[in-house]
């Protein structure tokens, strides 16, 4: 669609699948198999790609090849279509025979629409200050109202559920989420972040950071002269002028996926540059994040195989008690736009000028905890509700029910209160628990007890969803509202910890 009318327009969803039907006539389409990973809230395909030589019929065929595995996720966000576009781009080229030395190391799993409903609610009005396209974009959320970028926790939405379904299928060593950002008028062409969670694993952050990142940005201004950086917003005036990123909360996919052991990269085109312009940046970063991982997926793979054995036999903290990381000296690209009015009552664009003046400032791109624990034996749930079980099995995590009664030693999480969040969000009134732990003591845990081993690779996940320390949990969600009345408190946490002397 974008080519066809001169980048005027983006794509409906049924003009995806037309295209990537399409693509079955092309000389090298065997390496691309098609699929389908669910169906949207109306109905819509949620459709996936799966690019491998020798070619794959499934997800569950490539974990034993021994080649490194990437999710390219587009359009969560329905009126950030760039993603989208620059997926389809990518994929005609791989059907049409280029870049099969890729193939030779790395395993591709494309989602073009993944916002499919969201998609299609095509609007002039949707997103107008960014610079096209001019026929218009969808909208944020999906059709239950959900933004999909923040519900990768609690799975109230079926493509998030369809999501980790695939997730567990493929398994990737690296996740990509490709984005659009209509923030603060800087000078760059695009901008990242890896995860932003305090509890990524150390090795993880460190390779994605010192190694991963820095490649990907020299590679993007050689090849092809694009300007990217570190995603984020300018903050304060003056001295104390600031570049600060987003969120470390793992309900953001790219922070998720770096809880499951798992790399991952948030891309975010410039969206006051030409349309066209975006789709371009976002495919050129998709490919050298794809030849990055082509060179060194063996080295990336080895480390997410020793964080799952660390994690595996036990090790780990939880932290928590999280701010932004104190700001690093730095230089940050600051740009400028012109307001363009548009016709009828469509608002006013913003077009990026072509001005980058490095400033100096500090630059907070990363989160820090100040507190942290070492992982319990397990969490025990004696009264799991509704769901739970189903929400762990989702997100992949181990557990079990109890046959009969057990004594463990546990502590309990003393409740004086519980805070709730005045506006509902994402259809929540958001809940933090107030308190602290007791003593250790023997109790008689009930059957019927869920309990959920800390010696797994997903332990920390698990911490994040059950610890009542966690500043983003399935309580946080709602999820154990049932079994607590705020009007009880003082009471007790309904997730225990269990912790053998």
């Amino acid at each position: 669609m974008p080519e066809r009318t001169g980048w005027k327009e983006t794509s409906p969803h049924a003009d995806v699948l037309a295209f990537l039907s399409q693509l079955d006539r092309l000389d090298h389409a065997e390496r691309l198999v098609r699929f389908t990973f669910g169906a949207t809230n109306e109905g819509r395909e949620m459709v996936a790609v799966l690019v491998a030589d020798p070619p794959a019929r499934a997800p569950e065929e490539v974990r034993g090849r021994g080649t490194f595995r990437i999710l390219i996720n587009g359009n969560i966000h329905g009126g950030e279509v760039e993603g989208k576009e620059a997926i389809q781009l990518l994929l005609r080229e791989f059907a049409s025979g280029e870049h099969r030395g890729l193939l030779e190391h790395v395993t591709l799993l494309f989602v073009p629409d993944f916002n499919a409903d969201g998609n299609d609610r095509i609007d002039p009005h949707h997103r107008a200050t960014q610079n096209g396209p001019d026929g218009g974009v969808g909208e944020r959320e999906n059709a239950q109202g959900l933004d999909l970028n923040r519900d990768f926790l609690k799975l109230e939405s079926p493509e998030c559920r369809g999501m980790l379904d695939l997730v567990r299928r493929f398994d990737p060593h690296l996740f990509l989420d490709l984005h659009t950002t209509n923030g603060s008028y800087h000078g760059y062409h695009l901008t990242y972040s890896p995860s932003l969670s305090t509890n990524v694993d150390d090795e993880i952050d460190a390779f994605a950071r010192g190694t991963m990142i820095p490649a990907i940005r020299g590679e993007m201004a050689r090849r092809h002269r694009w300007r990217i950086f570190d995603y984020g917003n300018f903050q304060g005036q003056g001295d104390e002028r600031s570049w600060a990123t987003y969120d470390h909360r793992p309900r953001f996919g790219t922070n998720y996926f770096g809880l499951r052991g798992r790399f991952s990269l948030l891309s975010e085109a410039y969206s006051y540059l030409p349309f066209e312009e975006r789709v371009a940046v976002t495919r050129d970063f998709v490919l050298e994040t794809l030849r990055f991982a082509a060179r060194e997926g063996e080295e990336m793979a080895s480390i997410c195989a020793r964080v799952d054995a660390r994690r595996g036999s036990g090790e780990g903290v939880f932290r928590y008690d999280t701010e932004l990381a104190p700001p690093v000296a730095g230089t940050v690209l600051v740009g400028a736009i012109e307001e363009v009015q548009l016709p009828g009552d469509q608002g006013t664009r913003r077009v990026a000028l072509p001005v980058a003046e490095a400033e100096p400032m500090g630059i907070q791109d990363s989160f820090r905890s100040r507190s942290a624990d070492p992982l319990p034996e397990a969490w025990a749930v004696p009264e799991p509700p509704d769901g739970l079980a189903g929400l762990l099995q989702r997100h992949g995590i181990r557990f079990r029910l109890l046959p009969a009664t057990e004594e463990m030693w546990v502590r309990a999480f003393d409740l004086s209160h519980i805070e709730r969040a005045e506006a509902p969000y994402q259809g929540h009134r958001e809940c933090r628990p107030v308190g602290s732990f007791g003593a250790r003591e023997l109790r008689r845990l009930p059957s019927g007890t869920l309990l959920v081993p800390s010696a797994q690779p997903l332990a920390v996940l698990a911490a994040q969803l059950l610890d009542p320390r966690s500043e983003d949990s399935l309580f946080t969600w709602d999820l154990f509202e049932g079994l607590l009345d705020p009007a009880a408190c003082p009471c007790e946490f309904p997730v225990l910890r269990v912790s053998p002397g």
